[in-house]
């Protein structure tokens, strides 16, 4: 029995290993990505999993590692001065595995970016094989490293310019590679508005100090051509504060929108009766209450140049004539209103009486003298005619 139990033991534990990891040599091969994949020797090969292990690639470019565990998953990672350092994860999942690492040199392309005028581009973004390597210089230069003998993507934007995208090929004894950008131009459209999005018609536009437009009746301004790029927008327009700010003339913003603030003007009603000045006046626009005169009978407010107003003015025991004023730009806008005292009512009444009774004494006094005795005329009979006789 003791014996059958060792058998059924030893059977176990065979068919446990069978199912075990296996190991076996992995291989790396390192080459030189610009000049023709030639092997890269004495490169630094770190294989990292559960511990990890640094060899070196012989002169055939081959770093292989003994006894590797798979099938497992490695972090390798591939160095040498002069060039860009690589690392990557792989799966060893069979015996007698290789993997090969392709270098690119530390001695990079230099790329310049200049525009169709031939003046440097700086500040310009490079993209190489969709990774970002960088911007221009002052002298629109930039070193990255591309693959030689091979095509890279090139992509290289800049404000003011059309984004530049090729599939440059580059050569294995390549070392320059010269990328001409060509100008972005747009028609900007301005439009401007007053403060109460009335469109104001008649502004001038100004760009960078220059007079280039005048806005049509629906207050809008098609520029001419320009480089897109930021700029400095004034508009200026009569009766409103003018306005400035930066602007940035791209295709994705050709429109502009300037709102303008109505210029305003100082307007003084003054009250006076007989010279004095009359306080506590309300004072009337267009029918509307707008204030009270103070202590010196002097109520002061802003309008709008060119505005026509009607202005009255009213106050117990006074009358005045209201007076329709325009506001002038930049002047004295002061309007007196001379106010005339109100005679009392009672005395009005009595006035009237008195002149009521007047003309009756006048009335009766008429008629008296008219009222004469009339004497009755003698009366007379005509002579009595005598007959002819016969």
């Amino acid at each position: 029995m003791k014996r059958v139990f060792i058998i059924l033991l030893a059977s176990l534990l065979l068919f446990c290993g069978a199912g075990a990891a296996d190991v076996s040599p992995f291989s790396v091969n390192v080459f030189d990505a610009s000049a023709g994949n030639n092997p890269v020797s004495l490169a630094s090969v770190t294989l990292t999993g559960t511990s990890s292990s640094t060899l070196y690639t012989t002169a055939d470019g081959i770093a292989e590692f003994k006894d590797v565990t798979y099938p497992e998953t490695y972090t390798v990672k591939v160095a040498k001065t002069g060039y860009i350092t690589q690392t990557r994860t792989i799966s060893i999942v069979s015996a007698n595995s290789a993997e090969p690492f392709y270098l690119m040199p530390e001695s990079p392309i230099l790329i310049t970016v200049s525009s169709s005028e031939g003046k440097p581009v700086s500040g310009a973004e490079v993209t190489v094989n969709k990774v970002s390597v960088g911007k221009t210089d002052a002298n629109g230069r930039l070193h990255a490293a591309m693959n030689r003998g091979s095509y890279n993507t090139v992509e290289v934007s800049a404000p003011s310019y059309v984004t530049y995208t090729a599939e440059e090929y580059l050569r294995n004894d390549a070392t320059s590679l010269p990328i001409v950008l060509s100008l972005s131009r747009v028609n900007p459209l301005i439009l401007v508005y007053a403060e109460d999005k009335e469109p104001v018609s008649g502004a001038a536009v100004y760009v960078n100090g220059e007079l280039t437009a005048y806005t049509d009746a629906y207050g809008k301004a098609q520029l001419s051509s320009y480089v897109s790029g930021k700029y400095t927008l004034t508009v200026d327009a009569k009766n409103f504060v003018a306005e400035t700010k930066a602007v940035n003339f791209t295709k994705d913003e050709s429109a502009v929108t300037v709102e303008l603030k109505y210029a305003t003007s100082t307007l003084t009603v003054k009250t006076l009766a007989d010279g004095k000045p009359i306080p506590d006046t309300i004072i009337y626009f267009d029918g509307d209450v707008k204030g009270i005169t103070n202590a010196q009978g002097i109520y002061t407010t802003a309008s709008a140049p060119d505005t026509k107003i009607y202005i009255s003015a009213s106050h117990d025991g006074y009358s005045a004539e209201s007076i329709t004023y325009t506001v002038a730009a930049g002047a004295d806008n002061t309007v007196i209103i001379e106010m005339q005292k109100n005679v009392p009512v009672v005395l009005i009444g009595i006035g009237i009486l008195a002149v009521v009774i007047l003309i009756l004494i006048l009335a009766l006094v008429i008629s008296g003298r008219r009222r004469k005795p009339i004497k009755s005329p003698a009366k007379s009979y005509p002579p009595t005619q005598k007959r002819d006789s016969f």
